[in-house]
């Protein structure tokens, strides 16, 4: 277990996740390896929850992969040239979508991460063998994977909404679909409710912290990345939906992270990662691969369009992108470059299935402070935060923007940084056009092809509410 337990994680919360997933039918499964849901609910002991934690660190894995390649060819990050499955050329970039195939991806994923984080809170008031500070820490880390999870399922949804109340009875209706807006807004509440019990949570979780989380291992250091994702979600919020105040609230949450002026370079990698490895039963980096493989392809226009001073482009993609040495036309679909950035450090030819993939670091959050300075009347310090990634992520001398300059011209400057910054990790040209309204700024390839404003409901919802596919369950 020399991973603290992670690879038995896809069995031990297999029981529940078989209950989120499906709606009737035997599901009396047995599973040794795992406390069955009766245990977990009705005598949980510190040891089974402990095992219950390591289960709910393990589902923050869930659609990972497929967030960051399938937001990566809507926002035109790249292409995936593989050329096995003409949906990957033809319907992702220019439909129709179709809700039973992978249009319909990125739902069930974090759905089954929130039933079980549904069920771990349950369980952990009627805990034995725990101190109720230790039942506080946890609920901290239960409640700021499902505000996460929820969050992540409304901002791939968009305005089409989503279910929140999904600890239906079997039997009975399905949850229904609330707004874009009271999605967002539901899944901060809970996040700010995470934080407060991660306050009162004393000085450790009572159980394992797996790899990526170095440095955020206690409740106290865990609920600075809480906020750290709370600012997300709040400027997510007042881009999104308009929500002026958010902007407040956001600077609060960046306040209390673990943002930091102090220490870079290096301390722009500081954060929480999704830690993959090579070991057995355990996930691998579903991004890296061999320069000689035909799967992932930047875009022409991540290439064209980085910036350089004194003659030298963008580090931040020159770090991260390599010449394939050929160039693949596939459906007038055109790559020569390919993303390393998760290959080998000595060699970026090569794949590392063990590279992690940021979830959230301190250049994201300095850029986030950036948005919010400029939005909360620092235009000065957003400037300032600009030019302190340009300079020690990216090699560039400081932007020609003032503080006197247009908010359109600061969104250019800001949604600029973001995309070399953040790139392949996930998808943040896509969501960050959507939430400026600047979905028609992003490359067109060919005749026909479109930018989708949203992903759609999967075809199982719509069934389940008996409304003809594809549905929009918020209007019908």
């Amino acid at each position: 277990m020399r991973r603290l337990g992670i690879r038995f994680a896809g069995r031990l919360l297999a029981p529940l996740t078989l209950v989120a997933t499906f709606g009737c039918g035997d599901l009396d499964i047995v599973n040794n390896n795992a406390p069955t849901l009766e245990t977990l609910t009705s005598a949980p002991t510190r040891a089974i929850l402990a095992r219950a934690a390591t289960g709910l660190f393990f589902q923050t894995y869930n659609d990972v992969a497929t967030e960051v390649g399938v937001y990566a060819l809507y926002g035109r990050e790249g292409f995936n040239l593989n050329g096995t499955d003409p949906r990957e050329t033809q319907e992702q970039f220019r439909g129709p979508p179709d809700p039973t195939g992978r249009h319909s991806a990125n739902w069930i994923g974090p759905y089954q991460a929130v039933r079980s984080a549904n069920t771990y809170l349950e369980a952990l008031p009627k805990a034995t063998g725990m101190t109720a500070a230790e039942v506080r820490a946890s609920q901290g880390f239960a409640r700021t994977v499902k505000a996460w999870m929820l969050h992540r399922v409304a901002v791939r949804t968009g305005i089409m909404g989503i279910p929140l109340n999904t600890d239906q009875a079997l039997g009975a209706e399905p949850a229904p679909f609330v707004s874009f807006e009271t999605a967002l807004t539901t899944a901060v509440a809970l996040m700010d409710s995470a934080y407060a019990d991660l306050l009162a949570g004393g000085a450790a979780f009572p159980f394992s912290i797996p790899p990526g989380y170095s440095g955020f291992g206690t409740p106290a250091t865990y609920a600075t990345f809480n906020r750290a994702l709370a600012a997300k979600m709040q400027v997510h919020r007042a881009t999104f939906v308009n929500c002026t105040a958010c902007w407040t609230a956001a600077s609060t949450a960046i306040g209390q992270s673990f943002v930091t002026s102090a220490g870079l370079p290096g301390s722009l990698a500081t954060g929480v990662y999704y830690a993959y490895s090579t070991a057995a039963g355990e996930p691998t980096n579903p991004i890296s691969e061999p320069i000689a493989a035909q799967r992932y392809w930047i875009h022409q226009s991540i290439l064209s369009g980085a910036q350089s001073s004194g003659g030298v482009a963008d580090l931040r993609l020159t770090n991260k992108v390599l010449a394939a040495g050929r160039t693949l036309n596939l459906n007038d679909l055109i790559g020569t470059h390919k993303p390393v950035m998760y290959n080998s450090v000595t060699d970026p030819t090569v794949a590392n299935l063990s590279a992690s993939i940021p979830w959230m670091t301190n250049e994201e959050l300095l850029l986030l402070r950036s948005e919010i300075r400029w939005n909360t009347n620092n235009r000065q310090g957003a400037i300032d935060d600009i030019n302190l990634v340009r300079a020690n992520a990216g090699g560039l001398a400081a932007t020609a923007l003032g503080a006197g300059g247009s908010t359109a011209d600061f969104v250019t400057e800001l949604l600029y940084n973001r995309t070399y910054s953040l790139m392949w990790t996930q998808g943040t040209r896509w969501i960050d056009a959507r939430r400026y309204g600047r979905t028609s700024s992003l490359p067109i390839d060919r005749p026909g092809d479109i930018i989708y404003p949203n992903m759609i409901i999967p075809s199982a919802e719509c069934d389940a509410r008996r409304l003809p596919t594809p549905c929009t369950p918020l209007s019908q």
